[in-house]
């Protein structure tokens, strides 16, 4: 394509981007498969969202939480679908915001970027109120030493600067091992608790029985909850902004967001029963108010070493998910930097090829708001406001995404389109996503929770105030959105 020959990663806001091959790119074929699968995997969290992500649903679901999960898993593996059509034929470090651009037009496409730009970033200072509570904790049992919570937090983003700068070989390798160690963990304390459960098992739980809303027959309970167990989902697209870097990325960037969302979502669901049957379908009022809950069912089903190993494996998680958090955001931030949609500074490449200031801003920024909003408002009360702001973010990018699938295909690649596949598929996710983003408009949560939708909405609208401003000095810019930087074209079948 025409656009493959722009190397435009020193793109001014000003003017057109630079022409021939000066300014090198990302580090093409770095990873594999398993390195970008773990990076859709370790950025979900598999740890920290079953033992925290999930725990605000309960207060709705009661323990009905397995059936909110269950439809969860079911629309992000629709999504992830709708996501993988995209990443055959546009393989792009802007992920969504390319894909959307490429589909529903470059204006749209950049207020899907812009919308990243504050749902994406949260990630980071979100899990790390986990890790810094959670090590906080453990250092005080182990030990009997303090240390409080945001030291832990300005530690563990420190150690996440360096392992990001340093290559994305080294991050990605480091996701793996990340991955596979807390989904280990989980999996088989969640094994323990069902196989001890015996004849206490109850399958009731996968219906809407036990919600304590009763709206619509406890429907409005599992869709208040719903809202939470996608926040448990969330970075299952995170491999789509590794496509430069990544080996036969048309193959592999699809496998990579489908397969997490799929065999993730399913971890989820035996997760979330073991807990609700370990813990005690009648008792989970108790559940919420635990500090750290699976840590209890650590020591209630493992003994003494339960806790130590649930509190490693929750650190664990924590750090994994901001080590591909910060890959995510920061390829998407070089993405627009490079069309000209942002400060070109912000794409500037290390020697190691990563966007090293965007790295940097990034991390100096998620520390700034996870003290901020720690302090202001308590950590668990920060925890669940950063988490429903950055959900309903990614709810509104997984139904653009959804759509743009039907029109890239109809558009650009007629022959393929397919009723069932691109309108179909595209549609059925989209009115179950509208639930959960629904229920935020009415009932209104409490204060601060209240708070998630005008946060979202006034940055949408200082999105579309410089929106404004690009289409008046810079709109090449925009259009510049929908290219695609890889120079091979070969077309594959997933």
């Amino acid at each position: 394509m025409s656009e493959t020959s722009e190397h435009v990663a020193g793109a001014v806001l000003s003017g057109e981007p630079r022409e021939g091959a000066a300014q090198p790119g990302l580090r093409r074929n770095a990873i594999g498969l398993s390195e970008v699968l773990f990076q859709s995997i370790t950025s979900m969290a598999p740890a920290t969202a079953v033992t925290a992500a999930l725990t605000p649903a309960i207060p709705y679901t009661g323990a009905s939480l397995p059936l909110a999960v269950l439809l969860a898993t079911v629309a992000s593996t629709l999504v992830a679908a709708n996501i993988g059509q995209l990443a055959i034929h546009i393989p792009s470090a802007g992920g969504l915001y390319t894909y959307i651009s490429r589909g529903l037009g470059a204006r749209l496409g950049f207020l899907a970027g812009w919308i990243f730009l504050l749902a994406q970033p949260l990630l980071l200072p979100f899990i790390g109120l986990v890790w810094g509570t959670v090590s906080e904790s453990l250092l005080a049992d182990l030990t009997g030493l303090h240390l409080p919570w945001y030291v832990w937090v300005l530690i563990g983003n420190g150690l996440l600067l360096l392992l990001t700068y340093f290559g994305i070989k080294l991050s990605a390798d480091a996701s793996l091992v990340l991955g596979l160690i807390e989904v280990g963990v989980l999996l088989a304390l969640s094994l323990t608790m069902i196989i001890t459960a015996g004849d206490h098992n109850d399958l009731t739980t996968f219906t809407p029985a036990f919600t304590a809303d009763r709206g619509l027959g406890g429907w409005l309970g599992i869709g208040q909850g719903m809202v939470f167990a996608f926040l448990a989902f969330l970075g299952f697209e995170a491999a789509a902004p590794l496509a430069e870097e990544s080996e036969q990325p048309r193959r592999t960037i699809p496998r990579a967001v489908i397969f997490s969302a799929l065999g993730i979502g399913l971890f989820y669901v035996l997760a979330a029963y073991a807990g609700v049957i370990g813990w005690g379908p009648a008792q989970l009022d108790s559940y919420v108010t635990a500090s750290n809950p699976w840590v209890v069912l650590g020591a209630r089903y493992w003994g003494v070493a339960g806790p130590v190993i649930l509190s490693l494996a929750v650190i664990n998680s924590s750090l994994g998910n901001g080590n591909a958090g910060i890959n995510a955001t920061t390829r998407v931030v070089y993405a627009l930097a490079r069309a000209g949609a942002l400060p070109s500074f912000l794409g500037h490449l290390s020697r190691h090829r990563t966007p090293s200031v965007a790295i940097a801003f990034h991390v100096a920024l998620a520390t700034l708001v996870s003290l901020a909003t720690g302090f202001l408002f308590g950590v668990s009360t920060a925890f669940s406001l950063l988490g429903t702001v950055l959900t309903l973010g990614f709810l509104l990018l997984y139904i653009a995404a959804c759509l743009a699938a039907a029109a890239f295909y109809f558009r650009e690649r007629r022959r393929e389109f397919g009723f069932w596949r691109h309108v179909v598929l595209s549609l059925v996710p989209t009115i179950i996503l509208f639930f959960p983003l629904a229920v935020q408009v009415y009932p209104l949560p409490a204060y601060p929770l209240n708070l998630a939708l005008p946060i979202l909405v006034l940055w949408i609208v200082l999105g579309v105030i410089y929106l404004g401003f690009l289409q008046w000095r810079h709109p090449k810019a925009l259009e510049r959105g929908k290219a695609i930087f890889l120079e091979e074209e070969e077309e594959v079948a997933v």
